[in-house]
């Protein structure tokens, strides 16, 4: 895990630690994810075991393989430097840490793909007034590495795999990333077609005609 004071480089917690974590959580029927970077970091919480890795930018190939191996899902991110720099002081120790996790991307995301690990789309740093308009913009990065259509299945049916390792305490009332009968109905309907253009998704303001979740019509431009 990273903050403003701790380097990417450090382990935090100790086994001990970690097992307690995942044993409370195997206890209440439900699973534990970590933030990690590093192969040492990430190998020490399979080791305990954790599902899934959250980031892990700077991995290496033998962890990868091993998290493909054993089925441990990946939440990487399309953080790249020249396209999403965060503001940080010209010189600084999180100007450092940043550049770091940005220059790891494309090599993760390339050994992930190619290794066939579980990956998952999502982010911790958007979930605030400011970057949540920003989400969707981060999406049609993937096509660096997947296709359109990998892509959208990897935030939707796969991102709902992921979730239901939750198992009993997961808080939602029906299935998720499945489009049949008793599923959640969290439906899009988009001018074009994403899967050959998936940049539409990057301005949903002008090219989702329908939003709908829960069953419940949130927009209907069409």
């Amino acid at each position: 895990m990273s903050s403003n004071f701790d380097p990417l480089d450090v382990t935090q917690f100790s086994p001990e630690e970690i097992r307690a974590a995942v044993g409370a959580a195997e206890d209440w029927g439900t699973y534990v994810m970590v933030h990690g970077y590093t192969p040492r970091a990430i190998n020490r919480a399979i080791d305990c075991g954790v599902k899934c890795i959250e980031h892990g930018q700077l991995l290496d190939e033998p962890t990868l393989r091993r998290m493909a191996d054993e089925k441990i899902w990946l939440s990487l991110q399309p953080f790249l430097q020249d396209e999403d720099a965060i503001p940080t002081a010209p010189g600084s120790a999180n100007e450092r840490k940043y550049r770091q996790v940005t220059e790891g991307t494309d090599r993760a995301y390339s050994l992930a793909k190619q290794l066939g690990l579980k990956v998952a789309f999502g982010t911790d740093i958007q979930l605030n007034p400011n970057g949540a308009t920003r989400q969707s913009h981060y999406l049609p990065k993937l096509l660096r590495w997947y296709s359109g259509g990998e892509a959208l299945k990897m935030a939707t049916h796969d991102n709902a795999a992921l979730l239901a390792l939750s198992g009993p305490r997961t808080p939602y009332a029906g299935q998720l990333g499945v489009i049949e009968q008793n599923a959640l109905a969290d439906l899009l309907l988009v001018n074009g077609d994403p899967v050959t253009d998936l940049n539409l998704l990057a301005d949903p303001a002008t090219n989702l005609a329908i939003i709908m979740k829960d069953g419940m019509i949130f927009k209907d431009a069409a």
